[in-house]
């Protein structure tokens, strides 16, 4: 016993009566229709709404569910019911059900139907299909053939008259040991004296062995650095005898505290005591023989006037600052993404400078200059400022703020449903003349 033959369904879609999609439903998953395009049956026209299921599966049966403002027929068991677009529910399709359903510019066709069979796959018809011998290329077979039987002629012979060798005994590889076989020669032996009374056996001298002394290691080749001819060892001791503070056999090794001179205080009271006689430098070399001999002759040094006093140039009076404060004017919510505060907390971060240079130009014209200046700017789709107004201090200041927002770029404003729109913002700046 066969069960029910299974069902699908038709549906066809006519844009100004012509058809522009035609598709068999066969699986049980819902048939959408909107402007989406995660529909099943996406129609970009107006009137349509952005997503609604317009056949459904109920219990193994289509269930057809009219969309608002969507008019048609369905005929379906030899009667016809008329949509005239108020909200249904769910109309049950029987077998055989059609209809067509119109919604704005758009007509939709649809067919209860039985769910086609698997097309065969196409074949070519046997005489005109061949056999396997028919694919073989005769020249390449015979190639491949004579090949074949040549190869196998050559290795019959060559396995036939092989001359079988005897198998050879090797001794194993034993390595070659030579033993050498030191003697050594006998000691002679000494006549014994015999031990008379009165006499004893001489006693043979030992010598005791010097000490072995090490002699100093002289590196081969010199250290690089050093002089040729001196060593490691020359080195160190000219290092001891600079850094020492002991009198040494070569020489003073550093400044002996008993003498004056070792700090300035000693050598300070040894000339007060004794009155000596102080003098810069010495009768032999290193001072000059004139008075102001070579000064101010050098690449880098000019001296011009020496004795007389540097002045101070005038000096230049800095513009005064100014301090700039944002407020935003009451506006009701425009329901988009780009807000007021996102608005003043751009310009703060990024365009504040732009604010301060213009009012500095005011500040050099009048430096008690202060107020408050209106802002009213329009932000485009694609966040560039479109229009932009400057009103309330000077014509100057109120024309380069007002040129300086042309440059201004904000996130682009959108509405709740996620469109581009423009929207226009109202703010005042605060100027006040100070650091």
């Amino acid at each position: 016993m066969t069960g029910p033959s299974a069902r699908a369904l038709r549906v066809g879609v006519l844009l100004r009566d012509n058809l522009v999609e035609e598709r068999v439903f066969v699986d049980h998953s819902p048939v959408t229709l909107g402007q989406s395009l995660r529909c099943r049956l996406s129609l970009p026209v107006d009137g349509i709404p952005h997503e609604h299921v317009l056949f459904a599966r109920d219990g193994g049966r289509l269930v057809l569910r009219p969309a608002p403002r969507m008019t048609g027929r369905l005929s379906q068991s030899g009667t016809v019911r008329m949509l005239d677009g108020t909200a249904v529910d769910g109309i049950p399709l029987e077998r055989g059900a059609r209809g067509k359903l119109t919604i704005g510019e758009a007509t939709i066709l649809f067919q209860e139907v039985a769910v086609p069979p698997i097309a065969p796959r196409p074949q070519l018809p046997v005489s005109v299909r061949g056999t396997f011998g028919d694919r073989i290329d005769r020249r390449l077979a015979v190639i491949v053939g004579a090949s074949l039987v040549v190869h196998l002629a050559i290795g019959g012979w060559a396995w036939m008259t092989e001359i079988e060798q005897a198998e050879r005994i090797t001794a194993p590889n034993v390595p070659y040991h030579h033993p050498q076989i030191i003697t050594l020669a006998d000691e002679p032996l000494l006549p014994s004296s015999p031990d008379g009374p009165g006499a004893a056996t001489p006693v043979v001298p030992q010598q005791t062995a010097a000490p072995i002394v090490p002699r100093p290691q002289t590196p081969a080749r010199p250290t690089p650095g050093l002089k040729p001819g001196l060593t490691t060892d020359d080195a160190a001791r000219f290092a001891q005898l600079l850094t020492t503070d002991t009198e040494t056999r070569g020489g003073p090794g550093g400044m002996r505290p008993r003498m004056p001179g070792a700090d300035l205080d000693q050598q300070v009271a040894d000339i007060r005591d004794n009155n000596r006689r102080v003098e810069v430098g010495n009768q032999h070399t290193g001072f000059r023989e004139r008075e102001r001999e070579g000064v101010g002759t050098g690449p880098d040094t000019r001296i011009e006037a020496p004795t007389q006093v540097t002045e101070q140039g005038p000096r230049t009076e800095a513009q005064p600052g100014g301090r700039i404060t944002l407020r935003p004017t009451k506006q009701p919510d425009l329901g988009v993404t780009l807000t007021a505060e996102m608005l003043l907390a751009k310009i703060q971060r990024d365009y504040m400078v732009g604010l301060k240079r213009c009012f500095q130009k005011g500040l050099a014209t009048d430096p008690s200059l202060r107020g408050k200046i209106a802002l009213t700017l329009t932000v485009d789709e694609r966040g560039r400022v479109s229009s932009a107004e400057a009103q309330g201090l000077t014509p100057e200041v109120d024309s380069c703020i007002a040129t300086q927002m042309t440059s201004w770029r904000f996130p682009a404003p959108k509405d709740k449903a996620g469109t581009p729109i423009d929207a226009d913002f109202a703010l005042a700046l605060v100027m006040v003349p100070g650091s």
